[in-house]
């Protein structure tokens, strides 16, 4: 068994670039957040970002020295707090906390890296 938990680095921008294409490819960023981003944007003061945004980025497939695909694999994404917003690629994500998501997959082979994106509204 192999277990991989930490907290790791995480790249931070005052505002955000959720709307670009490059981002919303790179995390997979669906139009609720899209909707939610727009509807902050346009009750905001003018020239103000309602929203910092942080970026996670995890290595899945150069650190793949396993033999074999994972057999029981369990990826929790924690957004830090109930207001702020996650946006991350994969399939089967489910809810288990306030600001938890989880994602389990039996004989998973990553095809690529995690990029997670957290929007924290400005307080």
């Amino acid at each position: 068994m192999i277990e991989h938990r930490y907290q790791p680095s995480v790249g931070t921008s005052v505002g955000t670039s959720a709307e670009t294409p490059e981002h919303k490819k790179k995390y997979c960023i669906d139009q609720n957040l899209l909707r939610t981003v727009a509807r902050a944007r346009r009750s905001a003061p003018p020239d103000f970002s309602p929203f910092s945004e942080q970026r996670i980025e995890y290595i899945l497939t150069t650190g793949a020295n396993w033999s074999g695909p994972i057999r029981d694999f369990r990826l929790v994404v924690d957004k830090g707090d109930p207001r702020n917003l996650v946006s991350f690629c994969g399939n089967g994500v489910r809810k288990i906390g306030p600001t938890q998501f989880e994602m389990r997959k039996s004989d998973f082979t990553p095809e690529g890296n995690l990029y997670v994106l957290i929007l924290e509204p400005f307080r």
